[in-house]
């Protein structure tokens, strides 16, 4: 797990496996970016810049990229009896910090063969950085039993110098001495903030079943009985989400009927045009009745969802469709025949299909005769058959009357529902 900051809010949400999950450690890093450069200004006497560059709980501190190539002098004080801070300061850091302290310029520089009073130095400038880094960490009799942890947290820290020298100090504390802010989470809203905010759902009515005859023979002022349905229920859909709830009933759609207009009244579709009985014609769908885009406030839902009952006399207002999977095939008003809805239809809805007489044909009667013979006289047999479209234009208006009668079944389309 690795952290990386270019001095930004570091106030982050981590993964509940992170040792910083939940934790605001911008106080902290900010403390030990302060010590860190005080330290380096009293002791060096050079003014400088301290930023986090990186931050880990890396057990093998070469697994982070950032110093895989970087020789460090490690300085250790001890906090406890078998724990303690570990310093560590870069090569290119000890080469221009010892050159400027001792006026010594080597040519080739090596860590393996410092004297002993560059030691002296380096090591004196660890416990001066941990004086420093000291008020900001967790004392022996701070720690709780509970707290104590094993692991180490490594802060890697750029240090730039006015000399415009970039290097690099890495401080790896003990995790049970480093002091955690927990992150606040401010609840920034409730639903009380949106109670009169509209959003778009499906209310269903109801649904039945009914056959493909029935179907393709609906028409205007038919009444389709929702057997899957209650007078004082509707059904919101939003997504995935199904979800049943109470009304309160409009009685303006309650309609009475006798016992002998009840019994017709079950899926009474008018069979004005006599057809041929396909062999699909009884195989059932489901036909679902939903109103269009009802709008509804956050409020109104939050109803919904505590099971009280609901208001929707405007919803009532609206018009509602017919649904074949997910084909409207036909609009109406929602009714109440005796304890369920049912829909009375006032427009069918249907796909048009194109019409399998040539276009061209229609519109020979209104072209002038002249026009089509001298095309004709060379050609024989074209004259011989001219009285064919003669023939043929002249009943025009009966086919096209005949057509007019049987749009229902043309329109009807079994390809529509194959799925």
């Amino acid at each position: 797990m690795g952290f990386y900051s270019q001095k930004t809010d570091i106030s982050v949400d981590f993964k509940k496996e992170n040792i910083f999950y939940n934790k605001n450690i911008n106080v902290l890093v900010s403390t030990l970016e302060q010590a860190l450069k005080s330290a380096m200004e009293t002791f060096w006497e050079l003014d400088c810049i301290v930023r986090l560059l990186a931050l880990n709980d890396f057990k093998n501190l070469r697994d982070e990229f950032l110093i895989k190539n970087i020789d460090f002098f490690s300085g250790q004080i001890k906090v406890e009896a078998d724990k303690a801070v570990v310093i560590r300061l870069c090569k290119n850091f000890i080469k221009n910090h010892l050159d400027l302290t001792l006026d010594n310029s080597k040519k080739d520089f090596n860590l393996k063969k410092l004297t002993a009073l560059e030691i002296k130095i380096l090591n004196s400038f660890c416990e001066f950085i941990y004086k420093k880094l000291k008020p900001a960490l967790k004392s022996t009799k701070e720690i709780k039993s509970s707290e104590k942890s094993e692991k180490n947290v490594n802060f890697i820290f750029n240090v730039m110098s006015d000399n415009s020298n970039v290097s690099v100090i890495m401080i790896s504390i003990p995790l049970d001495r480093l002091q955690f802010v927990d992150l606040k989470k401010i609840k920034a809203f409730d639903d009380t903030d949106f109670i009169n905010s509209q959003t778009t759902v499906k209310v269903r009515a109801g649904s039945s079943k009914i056959t493909l005859e029935e179907l393709k023979n609906l028409t205007c002022e038919d009444i389709i009985l929702l057997e899957n349905s209650k007078y004082d229920k509707l059904t919101l859909i939003s997504g995935d989400l199904k979800k049943d709830f109470k009304v309160k009933v409009n009685p303006d759609m309650i309609i009475n009927l006798n016992q002998e207009e009840n019994e017709e009244i079950n899926y009474e579709i008018n069979n004005e045009v006599e057809m041929e009985k396909n062999l699909w014609d009884d195989i059932q769908v489901e036909i679902n009745a939903e109103f269009d885009k009802v709008k509804m406030t956050i409020g109104e839902l939050k109803q919904i969802t505590q099971g009280q009952i609901v208001d929707l006399g405007s919803v009532f207002e609206n018009e509602i469709s017919l649904y074949v999977e997910e084909k409207k095939v036909a609009k109406g008003d929602l009714i109440i025949i005796n304890d369920r809805y049912a829909v009375r239809l006032n427009e069918i809805l249907s796909t048009p299909k194109p019409n399998p007489i040539p276009k061209p044909q229609p519109q020979r009667p209104q072209q002038p005769a002249q026009q089509r013979a001298p095309q004709q006289r060379p050609q024989p047999q074209a004259q011989a058959q001219r009285p064919q479209p003669q023939a043929q234009n002249q009943p025009q208006p009966q086919a096209q009357k005949a057509q007019t009668s049987k749009v229902v079944d043309e329109e009807f389309d079994y390809s529509d529902f194959e799925k």
